[in-house]
């Protein structure tokens, strides 16, 4: 089987590298005489990496033959996102009776939706494409909003469990001496909500007088203007010794925007919880959020909102609670409940690591090899 996947990037500490790399190692485990190119925007080095497709409207036209000629090598095409991927592929494959896959992941799943220019371009890529897989319910749901008769498979994003059980991960000693902390990870959006996991933290840090708040996320904007923004919050709320953002702290935290795999699974063991209140800004969702997975994989409970992604990815009332999006009340209801509780926090932690196995990159392997077999075979 020949299969050529378009996708951002092959970084392995960016959202949509991780998601090929964690897939593709399972896949090709399965079926190790499948032969992948994977086309992208962004040069990783990596061995599979083919930079060719051009950002911009006018970069992307011209890559358009380009792509044509290596596509016409495989016998699958499969496109990690709506846009611009999934319209990529379809556009470039024309005449070229090609079997091809859309996974809507996130932002670039939904939003062209709701762009005029851009919304009759992503409805023709998903009608066209001959099989759809989006990554959450939440997803699914919000293309079918507009099509409504698409059919769509949702195949869960998966996790390496293995990698989280290294007992000697660990972390810096200033970081350490932070403990107790909860625990945020992700990228610094506005759809992260972390200005609401901020001000949960504000109901029950007097409660809990020596617990801080950890969040390690970067800023993409050439100005900081994010962390800037949540730096001002913490301020505001007289929280700046208690609320550290570890990718930029240099005294408190790492001071840097990537760590080792053995530094974030020393972050994930040492914390209490994890906390991530995702929201949907603007119709930039949350696609599905590996970073539950991650801590979940590492035995934390916890704690993120209803009506998102994190439906699939955390087990409610099993591994965590999910509180209504925005509802700080609730937020700092649910962490307060599981902290003070060592029952219920022993229960979760055990869970958490049962629900991480469970949802193993191998299942997602299984299936998109499924999907595959179906789609070539039709």
């Amino acid at each position: 089987m020949r299969i050529c996947y378009l996708n951002h990037d092959l970084k392995d500490n960016t959202g949509a590298g991780r998601f090929f790399l964690s897939l593709y190692e399972s896949l090709i485990h399965r079926q190790p005489d499948m032969e992948s190119t994977v086309l992208t925007s962004e040069a990783s080095g990596h061995k599979l990496d083919n930079p060719i497709i051009k950002s911009g409207k006018f970069g992307l036209l011209f890559s358009i033959p380009k792509i044509r000629n290596v596509l016409k090598k495989y016998d699958i095409i499969h496109a990690l996102d709506g846009w611009p991927y999934g319209f990529i592929a379809v556009l470039a494959s024309v005449g070229l009776n090609k079997k091809i896959i859309i996974t809507a992941i996130g932002s670039g799943a939904v939003q062209p939706l709701y762009n005029p220019f851009l919304k009759p371009l992503i409805k023709w890529a998903y009608r066209r494409a001959d099989k759809v897989v989006a990554i959450s319910r939440n997803t699914k749901k919000e293309i079918q909003k507009f099509l409504p008769n698409l059919e769509i498979e949702v195949i869960n994003h998966g996790v390496n469990y293995e990698k989280f059980q290294n007992e000697s991960a660990d972390i810096p000693q200033n970081i350490k001496n932070l403990k107790p902390y909860i625990l945020s990870v992700g990228v610094l959006k506005e759809r992260k909500g972390y200005e609401y996991s901020i001000k949960a933290f504000l109901k029950i840090a007097q409660k809990y007088p020596n617990l801080n708040y950890v969040i390690f996320g970067w800023d993409y904007t050439a100005s900081n203007a994010a962390y800037s923004r949540l730096k001002k919050i913490v301020s505001d709320l007289n929280l700046s010794d208690r609320v550290i953002f570890a990718a930029y702290d240099q005294q408190k935290g790492f001071g840097r925007k990537s760590v080792s795999n053995e530094e974030l699974i020393g972050l994930y063991k040492n914390a209490e919880l994890f906390l991530l209140l995702p929201q949907d800004v603007n119709k930039d969702i949350e696609g599905f959020g590996l970073v539950f997975l991650e801590a979940a994989s590492c035995g934390l409970p916890v704690v993120s909102s209803l009506g998102t992604s994190a439906e699939d990815a955390v087990s409610d009332g099993r591994n965590g609670i999910l509180v209504n999006s925005k509802n700080t009340d609730e937020a700092g209801e649910a962490i307060s409940r599981i902290l003070s509780d060592k029952e219920l926090r022993a229960k979760f932690s055990d869970e958490s690591i049962k629900f991480a196995k469970e949802m193993s990159w191998d299942k997602a392997a299984e299936s998109y090899q499924k999907v595959y077999n179906q789609i070539v075979s039709e």
